[in-house]
């Protein structure tokens, strides 16, 4: 694991005083940053080169957005890489700036390329000054060679990085060789890379889609056309087909064995190279029927390599859209899927079409039919499959609120019930719970898996919002404790889904040992329940302060939680255990009551 800097705290607690009003206030007061930028502040600057000596960045984009608001302000910098905006109204605000071959950079960020950074406090009539760097992207370059060690031209290479932006990977970085065999991918953020090389393979007709697969000639036919063709018989059985496949650096056709290419900010990493290998391509078919045995007509059946609990390299470079997958073309005969190179895999099997143009659903329509299938493909044709689909998880409850002085919403429907899976399979929905006005609500056939709920409702006023308290079934609580989501049509009643207006929140100041205000930390709150530390889980959040040192967590359930300031954190490392127990021994320890907010300063050594 990585080295990070940990930042010793001394940590002075107090219980707040402040009220809903308060919060309210505040948070009226942040919003109005996302109207019309009509105010008297101004926040100017200059974008320069992150390196020892910096040099000014002329024809740089920079790009300011007001807290919460969908838009934003652009303008350029010019020759001394000078930037400004007029006109601010007081609030907070994210700045970013770039410029091609540059990596994409966010004041304050310790992670190039990755947003939002520190926000910058503007106060009414305030002329704030800020120096944004920049750094020289990094470069990836090698040459593909085919089989025979030749360079193979207008090969796609792609490399996308393995550690993801909020769950997701990033879009690759793409390129594609030239007449030597040559890529070069450019203005890379440091980091960690997948690399690919995946050859536009044809059926040999020039036509996409069959693999471009092509049979090798046995002895047999090679001796049956010696012989005179035709004269002497019927032609013998084609031999195996074969084509080229898909590889990962270092030159494996495995997506899992795929090994990561780290770079630093500028670094040219040259001599990535791979060879293309010709490998034996399968023919891989079934059968698809329902509960009571008839054959599914309309269905879709996706190919994933062999999926796991947690996401995987390969998981990365399929979710990316780095690499691509055989699809299967589905008839009343049922599935085959063309051009499948050995490894192992999983079929997603899924009633329904998800074609364009397919007819709009019924007022009532038919129940989602899953199978998972995993399996081993060897070169040889496979059409021993048949995969019996049936219903996913039924669910279904309803939804309590915990109030004290505000008021439930009068029409339940308005309220998001969502089931977060730990590694979604790729293209299908998040599940959304069917809520009814009443609050009664349904989760349909729900696609194997393992989930947490997560739900939000309408707030009663700005910045005054209802919390998700718990989501009880069987005595386990589903905003904390998966469940494991199954393909046999079992039903899971009488969850309940309780909201609160009594959420825990954590507010302070990032200050030094003169009391000054420090921003280049991230906060990290996490529940010390090390059971519940699992992806997307809500008692693990982060925040970055303001320039002013200020940060706030809401939304907490009750509980003991530990806080830290950290030096190097993405939100990858909110679902690594291991990164959690590296900073749980130096952070501070507070319990949160129901509703209970407190206040705590913390002070960093330099």
């Amino acid at each position: 694991m990585r080295s990070r800097i940990l930042i010793a705290i001394g940590v002075v607690v107090l219980l707040t005083t402040s009220s809903f009003a308060d919060r309210q206030a505040r948070d009226i007061g942040a919003q109005s940053a996302s109207a019309a930028l009509t105010g008297t502040a101004s926040l100017s600057g200059q974008l320069v080169t992150d390196a020892a000596r910096p040099e000014p960045v002329r024809r740089g984009t920079v790009k300011l957005t007001p807290a919460g608001a969908l838009t934003s302000r652009l303008v350029g910098t010019d020759d001394d890489g000078r930037f400004r905006f007029d006109a601010l109204p007081a609030g907070r605000y994210t700045l970013s700036a770039s410029k091609p071959g540059y990596v994409l950079t966010f004041h304050g960020s310790r992670h190039p390329g990755r947003g939002p950074g520190v926000p910058v406090a503007v106060a009414d009539g305030q002329r704030v000054e800020i120096t944004l760097r920049i750094l020289p992207g990094a470069v990836i370059a090698g040459t593909i060679t085919d089989a025979q060690g030749n360079p193979a031209p207008g090969v796609p290479v792609a490399a996308v990085e393995t550690r993801p932006v909020a769950g997701a990977p990033l879009a690759p970085a793409r390129a594609t060789t030239d007449d030597l065999g040559m890529y070069r991918l450019y203005g890379l953020a440091p980091g960690e890379y997948l690399v690919s090389a995946s050859p536009q393979l044809t059926d040999g007709r020039g036509l996409p889609g069959s693999g471009g697969a092509v049979p090798l000639m046995t002895a047999s036919e090679l001796q049956w056309a010696r012989s005179g063709g035709g004269a002497g018989g019927p032609p013998p059985s084609p031999g195996r087909s074969v084509a080229y496949a898909p590889v990962f650096y270092p030159g494996t056709t495995n997506a899992a064995d795929a090994a990561v290419v780290r770079v630093a900010s500028g670094e040219e990493r040259s001599g990535v190279g791979m060879a293309l290998r010709i490998v034996p391509m399968a023919r891989v078919a079934g059968t698809l029927v329902d509960t009571n045995g008839q054959a599914v007509t309309i269905a879709q059946v996706t190919l994933y390599p062999r999926r796991a609990a947690q996401p995987s390299p390969a998981d990365v470079l399929v979710s990316s859209g780095a690499v691509t997958l055989p699809r299967a073309t589905v008839s009343a005969a049922g599935f085959v899927f063309s051009g499948v190179a050995p490894g192992e895999y999983t079929l997603v099997a899924r009633t329904g079409s998800g074609q364009r143009g397919a007819p709009p659903p019924t007022a009532s329509p038919p129940i989602t039919l899953w199978n998972v299938t995993d399996l081993v493909v060897d070169g040889n044709d496979r059409s021993d499959l048949s995969l019996r689909l049936l219903p996913g998880l039924m669910l279904s409850g309803s939804i309590a609120f915990d109030r004290t002085t505000l008021t439930p919403p009068s029409d339940l429907s308005t309220v998001d019930l969502s089931l977060l899976a730990s590694n979604p399979i790729p293209g299908v929905a998040v599940p959304r719970g069917v809520v009814s006005p009443t609050g009664t609500f349904k989760f349909s056939s729900v696609a194997p898996g393992a989930y947490i709920l997560r739900a939000t409702a309408p707030g009663a006023a700005p910045g005054v919002r209802w919390t998700l308290k718990s989501a009880l079934v069987n005595s386990r609580d589903l905003a904390d404790r998966p469940i494991d989501a199954k393909a046999t049509g079992e039903e899971v009643g009488d969850l309940v889904v309780t909201f609160t207006d009594r959420a825990g929140e954590i507010s302070g100041r990032v200050i030094d040992a003169a009391d000054q205000p420090v921003s280049r930390y991230s906060i990290v709150v996490f529940t010390t329940d090390k059971s519940l530390w699992l992806p997307n889980a809500r008692r693990i959040q982060t925040a970055q302060p303001a320039t002013d040192g200020a940060f706030s967590i809401s939304g907490l359930a009750a509980g003991e939680y530990a806080i830290a300031a950290v030096g190097d954190t993405a939100p990858g490392d909110l679902a690594d255990p291991a990164f959690l127990s590296q900073i749980l021994a130096s952070a501070f320890k507070v319990t949160l009551a129901d509703g209970e907010k407190k206040r705590q300063d913390l002070r960093v050594a330099k």
